[in-house]
């Protein structure tokens, strides 16, 4: 600031008083003696207010960063939510929370007191700059992560670490264009996580996943292994919902430590199957699926190899709906999605085996499929011997299995090899009216190996003829427990025993009157 205006000033004030002796001796007073001391004790409490206000600033930061490095807190501004980690978990925190901690520790500190509420708000601000999606998990909380997904829902913990990239890829919003093919059971376990995900930190994880092929460039798809156990929620709903945080931390981690989950594969999993896997539809294209399909499922007859003239003789051949079924099981045993549509596979397969295809008879003759022989035998099994019938409850798919084996043996053939999986597949594709539910009960159908209700009728009459033995009478007023009666049924020599549930269902329909308070079961009283 200019000097000039200050004397200016004092010129004026001596001009004013220049005949005022009092005022004039006054202000030399003023101006000699006092003011340096006013202005030098000014200068010295100045200097002292900067040099506290440094001391406490230095104070501050130093208890800013203990106080954070001692409590890691995060934040997410899409949801307003705070986080807190104490090493090996994540979870989420209150404002209200945080603040007491805050202020509490500061009182306990009492060098900051005075500086307490500018501290708070120091503190509040760093913390809402520490994103929880760039927080690093300790190595404890990434392997108690991975114990959680391998083995329960995936083989090997690197394709558990392959799947949490990419879900950290979909949150950073990364590869957008890539497309991620998973077992279509997993579509429950994705859209839980995906709920949490939006939940928490209002972004969502499971985009880029699908579970159907709709004609996207192959350059785009991914592969990603999982295993059917997911289809069970009892399996992983506890373990995925305590540890969604830890999983949604570690998935952004992997995405930001490997850059993206293609590079995971490329450059870090070491997993060479995992990779091939993964990028077995990139290159490919629908002429090269097919010719692969042709080679690992179908072969040319031995005797017809030399002599193709003997084709038209011949009575080896494959039916198109029986061709479709062994692509269906091609694209299982890829761990693929039905990745080209049924009017357009048609023709590449018939472009592959045009010497082989009788158009008027829609079959492919002198060829054969080794995966063809257990095929025809569950198809002659279900033909000879289940039934519709409204009356039957259910079949389970285990059971369909004994009651094919039981079928085989009786007709001195080897046992189906199929599980239960390409059973149900054959039901949903050669008899598509049956009604299955939950891939693991067949309603309305009957097999003539096994009258399940005779079973249970006849089970109940030797249990009321034993019971009434040992009562020494003809029983009247004897009631038993369904649990026992339940129990007793299964010590008889039946091929296959009804479930416990079916037991009940059972009882509960046809012999209601004869059940007291749900649970026992007047046998003096029943009459089959």
């Amino acid at each position: 600031m200019s000097t000039h205006l200050s004397h200016k000033t004092i010129d004026e004030l001596y001009h004013k008083y220049a005949q005022n002796e009092y005022m004039t001796l006054k202000m030399n007073t003023y101006i000699c003696e006092q003011l340096p001391a006013f202005f030098e004790n000014m200068d010295r409490v100045h200097n002292e207010r900067i040099i506290r206000i440094q001391e406490l600033s230095a104070e501050q930061d130093v208890f800013i960063q203990c106080f954070l490095n001692n409590n890691q807190y995060f934040y997410v501004s899409t949801t307003e939510k705070f986080f807190y980690y104490d090493g090996l978990h994540y979870q989420e925190i209150s404002e209200d929370d945080i603040l007491y901690n805050v202020l509490s520790t500061i009182t306990k500190d009492r060098n900051l007191m005075s500086w307490k509420q500018r501290t708070k708000i120091n503190i509040m601000k760093r913390i809402k700059e520490n994103s929880l999606l760039q927080s690093i998990p300790e190595s404890d909380t990434i392997q108690n992560v991975l114990d959680v997904l391998c083995p329960a829902l995936f083989s090997k913990r690197s394709e558990a670490k392959y799947f949490l990239t990419i879900l950290g890829d979909n949150i950073l919003r990364k590869n957008t264009d890539l497309i991620h093919f998973i077992y279509p059971k997993a579509k429950q376990f994705l859209q839980t996580l995906n709920n949490i995900c939006h939940t928490f930190i209002g972004v969502g994880l499971s985009q880029s996943f699908k579970h159907k092929y709709y004609e996207h460039e192959y350059v785009d798809c991914r592969l990603v292994k999982i295993n059917e156990s997911v289809k069970s929620e009892i399996v992983w709903s506890n373990l995925v919902l305590s540890n969604a945080l830890d999983i949604i931390c570690v998935a952004c981690h992997y995405s930001i430590r490997y850059k993206s989950s293609d590079q995971y594969l490329t450059d870090s999993s070491n997993d060479e199957v995992l990779a091939y896997g993964a990028f077995s539809m990139k290159d490919m294209q629908p002429a090269g699926f097919v010719q692969q399909f042709i080679h690992e499922y179908v072969d040319r007859a031995p005797q017809l190899r030399q002599d193709s003239s003997q084709l038209s003789d011949s009575n080896i051949s494959i039916s198109w709906k029986n061709m479709q079924y062994l692509w269906k099981q091609f694209l299982d045993s890829k761990n693929l999605p039905s990745i080209i549509f049924m009017q357009n596979l048609k023709p590449l397969i018939i472009e592959k085996l045009k010497e082989h295809y009788v158009d008027d008879q829609d079959v492919f003759v002198g060829i054969y499929s080794k995966f063809l022989p257990a095929i025809q035998k569950f198809l002659l099994f279900w033909n000879d011997t289940m039934t519709v019938d409204e009356t039957e409850y259910e079949l389970e798919i285990e059971e369909v299995i004994l009651l094919c084996k039981r079928w085989c043996q009786g007709r001195g053939e080897s046992t189906c090899s199929l599980n239960d999986r390409q059973i149900l597949d054959l039901i949903v594709n050669y008899y598509p009216n049956v009604e299955i539910e939950n891939d693991k009960y067949i309603s309305k159908v009957r097999c003539s190996l096994w009258d399940k209700q005779m079973d249970i009728e006849i089970s109940l009459n030797s249990l009321k003829q034993s019971h009434s033995e040992v009562s020494g009478s003809n029983g009247n007023g004897s009631t038993i427990s369904i649990y026992d009666a339940y129990s007793f049924y299964c010590k008889q020599r039946n091929v296959i025993n009804v479930s416990k549930s079916y037991f009940e269902k059972y009882l509960f329909d046809n012999l209601g009157e004869y059940i007291v308070d749900g649970k026992f079961l007047q046998l003096s009283e029943i009459n089959l």
